[in-house]
């Protein structure tokens, strides 16, 4: 037990030691775009709003306004994290990082009123008109949300309960709150938020006919390929491991291509997915990534090396890097087997550039020999 917290309180302190002698690492996003680095559980303008702790990794500001990338913490609760409610502007994403919550989603023009019990991996998403809710079931749980475009932070800013920093950097404060504590947890403040792009959808009720964790209970959900509309402006959902796949082995290492929105589906606004990357050779060389647009990646196992502007950090599971357009960057992975979550502005994010020089694949595990 001595021994476990020694090697936990020696990880945190080199972890602090190297944000004290590195430009890149900071513990709130900049007010301008820049490259940087942010530890998971950072302050990162951490606010309370009931029973969740937010956590925002990059806002408008430091994407120049094109997206939000937000953690959101809490305990279980009995009731909705958020009444439900639709954007007229802003696509809202969901991606449970740990944890578990269910998540509904409905849109009448497309014929749809799914929900999904989401776990460790899965995504959702909400394109613009979606009437939408969640509820967090397990009493460790962590979603990452990704808004676009940019700026989404000013609502919870708004409804706060008072920002917080927590020295030891607790998830969120363990004790117990009123079931009603979430994001516009009362009708009357979620009907006056309509200044942030959220309008209340009173009338609809969340399904509860799961069936292994799927509403209606003939979706396709951890048991079968999930597949990507064609057509943007639909909800959908993609499982863990089950959406589609494409393998890169380019640079004389796997990288493996799983995306949770394509240009198509993101109007082109952005794109999302998830990055797996086997070890760097000793005698394979590092490409050198130079994209158009603003990205983020957030690791989700293992750990990442990236260098930018000649300063060369490692990210490890949490950890948000945020990597300006028109800036050349290198990645690679430190252990056996990196996963990691990436977020692209535009349309030509650095899945696009994988993906042209990639095949399908059907594992999200790297053949066994080398590329």
């Amino acid at each position: 037990m001595r021994t476990s917290a020694a090697i936990t309180c020696l990880a945190g302190l080199s972890t602090l030691a190297a944000a004290a002698t590195s430009s890149l690492w900071v513990d709130t996003p900049p007010t301008f775009v820049r490259p940087y680095v942010i530890g998971h559980y950072a302050n990162a303008e951490a606010t309370r709003v009931g029973a969740q702790i937010y956590r925002f990794y990059v806002t408008g500001p430091s994407s120049g306004g094109l997206f939000t990338l937000l953690g959101t913490n809490s305990y279980s609760s009995g009731a909705l994290g958020v009444l439900p409610h639709i954007h007229e502007r802003h696509h809202e994403n969901f991606f449970c990082y740990k944890g578990r919550f269910q998540l509904w989603t409905e849109k009448t023009d497309v014929g749809v009123n799914d929900g999904r019990l989401m776990t460790a991996g899965d995504f959702g998403t909400a394109p613009i008109n979606t009437t939408h809710t969640f509820q967090i079931l397990d009493p460790d749980t962590e979603m990452i949300g990704v808004i676009v475009p940019g700026g989404f932070e000013d609502l919870f800013f708004a409804i706060s309960d008072g920002n917080v920093t927590y020295p030891n950097l607790t998830p969120y404060p363990p004790q117990t709150f009123s079931d009603a504590a979430g994001a516009g947890s009362s009708s009357s403040e979620i009907t006056a938020l309509e200044q942030f792009d959220v309008y209340a959808q009173l009338d609809y009720t969340p399904r509860r006919d799961f069936v292994n964790g799927t509403a209606p209970a003939n979706a396709t959900w951890h048991d079968g390929p999930n597949t990507i509309p064609s057509v943007s402006g639909t909800p959908y959902f993609v499982a863990s491991n089950y959406g589609p796949k494409y393998i890169n082995g380019a640079y004389g290492i796997w990288q493996i291509v799983q995306p949770f929105v394509t240009a198509v589906t993101g109007e082109h606004d952005y794109t999302e997915g998830s990055i797996t990357i086997s070890a760097q050779p000793a005698n394979a060389t590092v490409p050198t990534w130079n994209l158009t647009n603003h990205t983020a990646f957030q690791i989700l196992e293992g750990a990442l090396s990236l260098t930018m502007g000649q300063e060369t950090v490692t990210l490890a599971s949490g950890d948000v890097a945020f990597i300006p357009g028109q800036t050349e960057f290198q990645y690679w992975s430190e252990g056996a087997f990196t996963k990691f979550h990436y977020v692209s502005a535009g349309s030509a994010g650095i899945e696009k550039a994988l993906m042209a020089h990639a095949g399908n694949w059907s594992y999200p595990a790297f053949p066994t020999y080398l590329a």
